[in-house]
């Protein structure tokens, strides 16, 4: 009976969450280096699909898969990542410093987030950390601008690339 009542709420849990504004694409501009391969530096656009269950004030989850599309250096173009993980919104709150850049209310939500990410052209499995110091969000939207980021190689514990998103947009449409 227990077992059958947990799986009720989460459940619940789950229908509710599907019904609120938590489906979502982005596209961003970002820059990239790669430490080890200076000619596979590169820069263009991001694409991204987010999906965020939950509207919490504090440690906010959502679900990101990204991709991108961009040119290196010889003007090659290239999907330099192929990304899923997770990110969590520290905190949200209306009082920041930040509201004069909308007529509508924004909130301030930094978000920090940790992924897979796989290299297509050289073939690498990597871990990517990201942090958003600067995300504005609104019911719809969020904003985020200046987003560093930096992917990991496991097998060697040293960073492999590093860059920045410039500034991603995200909408959410469900």
């Amino acid at each position: 009976m227990k077992r059958l009542l947990a799986f009720m709420v989460v459940g619940l849990v789950l229908i509710g969450s599907l019904s609120a504004r938590s489906i979502g694409y982005g596209l961003g501009y970002y820059g990239q280096t790669v430490e080890a391969q200076p000619q596979l530096t590169s820069s263009g656009v991001e694409f991204s699909l987010v999906y965020k269950p939950w509207n919490l004030a504090f440690a906010n989850p959502s679900v990101i898969a990204r991709t991108s599309l961009g040119t290196d250096q010889g003007g090659v173009y290239r999907v330099p990542y192929l990304q899923i993980g997770f990110g969590v919104d520290l905190i949200r709150t209306t009082r920041h410093p930040f509201n004069f850049l909308a007529h509508n209310v924004i909130a301030y939500a930094p978000m920090v987030g940790v992924s897979y990410s796989f290299n297509p052209k050289r073939n690498m499995s990597l871990l990517a950390l990201e942090a958003s110091p600067f995300k504005l969000i609104q019911k719809d939207f969020w904003y985020e601008v200046l987003s560093p980021y930096f992917f990991i190689d496991m097998e060697k514990g040293e960073i492999d690339s590093w860059g920045f998103n410039i500034i991603r947009f995200t909408y959410f449409f469900k």
